[in-house]
């Protein structure tokens, strides 16, 4: 029996690997969002219901309190801004892999249509914040002003 001949070219396979991981969790995955504007973006799915004529904003933010998380409504744009902090920071840790980002964070949201602030509600189950906000009835697009007639003094 002969023995096996060691692939010199396994180790390098195994570090081009690890490499392209790298660059896409720098470059491509979460981590860049979180260097740009310095938090990380929880996804959001953003969709319309008929039945009770609302837009609904759904975030995935698992381990963020609900008391953790400020919503703010300006024009058609929804502000989530809040925190997730990691519960077992404490002492020296040396990781291995580190994928899941805490910290500050802050997501943007552009509505397709002007909703009702008044009637809007937002609940938090199982990691996701689901934001109801009803549509606002449309205004007319013209209005008639009345004049008055004032008569010279």
């Amino acid at each position: 029996m002969m023995p096996k001949k060691n692939n010199p070219f396994a180790d390098f396979e195994r570090l081009t690997s690890e490499i392209e991981e790298m660059f896409y969790r720098f470059y491509g995955g979460p981590r860049l969002r979180m260097m740009k504007e310095g938090a990380f973006q929880p996804l959001a799915d953003v969709y319309y219901v008929k039945k009770s004529h609302s837009v609904i904003v759904k975030l995935e933010v698992p381990g963020v309190a609900p008391d953790d998380v400020r919503l703010t409504l300006q024009d058609k744009t929804l502000v989530v801004e809040g925190v997730r902090l990691d519960p077992d920071q404490v002492g020296e840790k040396v990781y291995q892999q580190m994928e899941i980002d805490y910290g500050p964070f802050k997501r943007k949201i552009m509505l397709p249509v002007a909703v009702d602030v008044g009637a809007s509600k937002a609940a938090y189950k199982d990691g996701f914040l689901t934001i109801e906000l009803p549509v606002a009835e449309q205004k007319k697009s013209a209005i008639k002003v009345p004049i008055s007639v004032k008569d010279k003094e």
